[in-house]
């Protein structure tokens, strides 16, 4: 787990070797542990840093007047293969390949046996290696063989070519800046700006799309000129032509439900694949643990993981001030069942309201909330934990939101839509509950529920002309307008593309990393989100039963009384803060951003009375975001 930045000159080279400095020292914070660079001309020569582990090579500072084609910067956290034989920028043996690489790779050992034994050779037990050396075997479709997260860059001298690419499920980050003379990427968007090569302002587009869904879909950003490359992606930069083509190497698979499997068969599936997940990710040189909430998802990965690691630690969240919140009784009953070693951390809400202004810079675009990820990373620093094993993927692929419980009652609705247009006076409320009958796709559909300000609302809110999100989620993710299988299925392909590939990995590796630890994913597993999607809907939600087919699995290992419990994510009292404890501190946000005037400020008073917390937080989130990034005051 690092932090990877490069620099690549097109047209011709240029000595901006202290913007790669720039550029890799703002990245710290997710790789203390060792640092490095490459820069290539017509040789290739690294070059050491301020933290690097090897001194044998001359300090970046001394390259400052040279000129180079490809340049790479890397920062590292320890986590396979602690020694210095896993330093980067890694080569092969021969020099005529050089690898960055943030992420893991957790079947590396299973690939590094088939690489032996087609004759290569290893001088690390670094999973970095074994992505170089399967690169040079198998080119591109080495992607299908390894099962992690990870974003890496490889110059590959042979065919002078740049080869970019990152994980399936887009846990680990890549963006980049492309101008015809340059092409610069990082780990977090800081990195690029920390380059001064690229000056930053916003993308109207983007900022649009994360007003209404709180975060722009990815390729777009809300930095105008940074893209995100998608996951599942990889990047080629052909360096003789200055060409870029970008490819698709996996899509989540829809239409393979196996009607044929029983619900016996389903639950095996599902378990199988899932203790393989968990198993793979306790792949580690340095100590495992788990976040643990009273949850389905995070309580049976934990205790699962316990089963291979009986000592591994269990973290559980708790809420001093807001008791309605925490969800410490299920974590510690299921902890009794199993005798894990389970520790409790109480956290106040001083924790996250004296930090907002690092959570921010660590979320690097607006938020229309306070997560509690945050806090969750810290907890694990607290606790000495380079490594989490977290319960993200389970509500998506089984249906934990109630978005699918709403599925029935749209498409009722829907046959019903040219009778409400005959009845012009039904009661408010009965009107805002039939509303979703106007919706005709299930992208519709979904983008209402995921929505924070409507496009009317933007409309009135932004002087500038805005776009239509109406089928932003459908143009962005479905644009060849595939025919799923049934809406449940449909929602779970755009929760995962936009809600966990967007949102939730973006703030939890964000977090994560700004306290120097990993989260895993075992849910996220391509593997185990192949075999879900193999399960009939039928056993995803049962007579009303929600993630009905995973509850199964889960009754063998986790207490009863967390099947009972009322679905709290990880909530902070965001609402209670706004007329209390950030009064004050939203009253003078509010202030600078009308200021500006970039907005509507009669609009902005209008949200100010209607007090939606998500709303109103989307605002300051925003001032404060333009004030951290885009202002030049």
């Amino acid at each position: 787990m690092c932090g990877i930045a490069g620099i690549i000159n097109l047209t011709r080279t240029a000595p901006n070797s202290s913007a790669l400095f720039s550029m890799t020292q703002s990245m710290v914070k997710r790789g203390p542990d060792d640092e490095g660079y490459l820069l290539h001309n017509e040789n290739s020569t690294p070059f050491s840093g301020n933290d690097t582990l090897i001194k044998k090579h001359k300090h970046i500072s001394t390259a400052l007047n040279h000129s180079f084609k490809v340049g790479f910067g890397f920062r590292q956290l320890k986590i396979i293969d602690l020694s210095n034989n896993s330093h980067q920028p890694m080569s092969d043996l021969g020099q005529k390949y050089w690898i960055i690489f943030n992420g893991e790779i957790y079947n590396y050992k299973e690939i590094k046996n088939e690489l032996i034994s087609l004759g290569y050779r290893f001088f690390s037990n670094s999973d970095t290696e074994v992505i170089l050396n399967s690169y040079i075997e198998w080119g591109e479709k080495a992607l299908d063989k390894f099962n992690g997260m990870f974003a890496f860059s490889i110059f590959d001298k042979i065919k002078n070519e740049v080869f970019i690419a990152r994980d399936r499920m887009g846990i680990k980050p890549f963006y980049y800046y492309h101008t015809k003379d340059q092409f610069i990427f990082g780990s977090t968007i800081k990195s690029i700006i920390d380059s001064k090569i690229y000056t930053p302002a916003i993308n109207w587009d983007g900022l649009t799309q994360n007003f209404r869904f709180s975060i722009a879909q990815r390729p777009n950003t809300s930095f105008q000129n940074i893209i995100a490359l998608e996951a599942a992606h990889y990047l080629k930069i052909n360096l003789n032509t200055n060409n870029i083509r970008k490819h698709q190497y996996w899509e989540i698979p829809v239409n393979t439900q196996d009607f044929s499997l029983t619900e016996k068969q389903s639950k095996n599936l599902i378990e199988e694949n899932l203790i393989k997940a968990v198993n793979y990710r306790l792949n580690a040189d340095v100590e495992v643990g788990t976040f643990m909430s009273g949850g389905i998802d995070s309580t049976t990965i934990s205790v699962l993981a316990s089963k291979t690691n009986p000592s591994i630690k269990t973290l559980t969240l708790g809420f001093t001030e807001f008791e309605d919140f925490n969800e410490i009784k299920e974590a510690s009953e299921t902890a009794s069942l199993n005798n894990l070693n389970h520790k409790i951390n109480f956290t106040k809400s001083s924790e996250i309201l004296t930090n907002i202004d690092t959570i921010v810079t660590a979320y690097e675009e607006p938020y229309l909330g306070l997560s509690a990820n945050f806090i969750l990373a810290k907890i694990a620093s607290k606790n000495n934990l380079k490594v989490i094993l977290n319960g993200l993927g389970g509500d998506e692929l089984f249906g934990g939101y109630d978005v699918y419980n709403k599925l029935a009652l749209w498409n009722k609705l829907k046959t019903y839509k040219h009778l409400f247009k005959l009845m012009p006076n039904i009661h408010p409320k009965i009107k805002k509950a039939i509303d979703i009958s106007q919706y005709n796709t299930v992208g519709e559909f979904y983008s209402h529920y995921y929505t924070n300000y409507d496009d009317k609302e933007i409309s009135k809110l932004f002087r500038t002309q805005i776009k239509s999100t109406q089928n932003t989620i459908s143009e962005t993710y479905n644009p060849s307008n595939i025919n799923f299988t049934d809406d449940f299925e449909a929602i779970s392909f755009y929760n995962l593309k936009s809600y966990i590939s967007n949102h939730q990995m973006r703030t939890t590796d964000h977090c994560s990393m700004h306290f120097s630890f990993e989260g895993r994913f075992p849910m996220l597993d391509h593997n185990f989100i192949e075999a879900s999607f193999k399960i009939p809907t039928k056993y995803k939600i049962q007579n009303n039963i929600q993630k009905y087919i995973l509850k199964e699995v889960a009754k063998e290992y986790i207490a009863p009384c967390c099947f009972n419990m009322n679905k709290k994510g990880l909530s902070l009292p965001l609402k209670h803060w706004i007329s209390s404890d950030l009064k004050d501190f939203i009253y003078d946000a509010i202030l600078k951003l009308k200021n500006r005037n970039i907005f509507n400020n009669k609009e902005i008073d209008q949200i100010l009375k209607l007090n939606n917390p998500n709303k109103i937080w989307q605002l300051v989130s925003t001032e404060l975001w333009i004030d951290k990034f885009i202002s030049t005051k």
